[in-house]
């Protein structure tokens, strides 16, 4: 009875194994290739270079619904192909079975199938082509108010859509600190991606706070967000003295029609009498604290 539990087991485990490697399996029915905007990529259509009666090979893309396949290059030994579109980015190495595709674009990326016809035989290659681009470094921005900090994220140019994270140090739970707006922004020439990323931190979540992010690979400089140190702040608190006074001194009671001046008093003009304190002014500095400077 235990040797046939045993093997039942061993055979349970052997069907879970299979289902676990299947989709593996299956993969490796498709070769992954990596290209990056802009540069240059080969693309292999088969390992097998030993056949040498080459008839035709050619590229194409499926189409969304699996019809309507769109041709790419290819080689023909009988006839000469057009690669279209394709012409002045794309070149076919009959000899070593591979493609090459420059100047890769975003719309570049997907599945792509190779068609090799030998004199004996017929064989399908399919490549999956991953297009990247790098971002850019990240750029930090920091508005503070006594209560808490607004810091966001930016980064452009890069390709797939990527998130951005938040690295603080030391490390807060999220109770100090929340997403505030994620957002990203798609050109529609170079379907290049910019991410945005705006995070609002409590001021009093320690007495100091470093802050950097980073999308895709790329790092931003590392930023210090606030620091909670109570400040000491002077506070002037000058002691009384005599304010400056104006005073009109009468000059003159002639009358108007008299050769000395007029009849009525008629005071000359302005003069300043600056009345200065007898003591210096004293200045005290009691200690005011702030609240969180950010």
């Amino acid at each position: 009875m235990d040797v046939v539990y045993g093997m039942y087991v061993q055979w349970l485990l052997r069907c879970v194994l299979f289902l676990i490697s299947l989709p593996f399996l299956q993969s490796k029915d498709v070769t992954m290739v990596i290209g990056e905007v802009g540069g240059a990529v080969t693309i292999p259509c088969t390992s097998d270079l030993f056949e040498n009666h080459l008839v035709f090979m050619y590229v194409q893309r499926p189409g969304s619904n699996g019809n309507n396949p769109r041709f790419i290059n290819g080689y023909h030994t009988k006839k000469r192909l057009d690669p279209k579109e394709y012409t002045n980015r794309t070149h076919v190495d009959p000899r070593q079975r591979t493609m090459k595709l420059w100047s890769i674009l975003p719309s570049d990326e997907g599945l792509y199938e190779c068609h090799i016809q030998y004199q004996t035989k017929k064989k399908q290659e399919n490549i999956q082509l991953n297009v990247t681009a790098n971002y850019s470094i990240p750029i930090v921005t920091v508005a503070c108010d006594n209560v808490s900090c607004l810091v966001t994220c930016s980064s452009d140019s890069g390709y797939p859509r990527r998130d951005i994270e938040w690295s603080p140090n030391p490390p807060l739970n999220q109770s100090h600190w929340r997403v505030v707006n994620s957002s990203d922004v798609t050109d529609p020439v170079s379907m290049l991606f910019s991410v945005y990323s705006s995070i609002s931190v409590n001021c009093s979540s320690g007495p100091r706070l470093n802050l950097s992010c980073n999308v895709g690979g790329a790092l931003s400089q590392e930023h210090t967000v606030f620091l909670t140190d109570l400040t000491l702040v002077p506070v002037p608190s000058p002691t009384s003295h005599h304010p400056a006074s104006l005073s009109w001194i009468p000059q003159s009671t002639a009358p108007l029609d008299s050769p000395s001046g007029p009849a009525y008093p008629v005071p000359t003009p302005l003069s300043l009498r600056s009345w200065f304190p007898t003591t210096r002014p004293s200045f005290t500095w009691p200690a005011r604290y702030l609240p969180p400077v950010c």
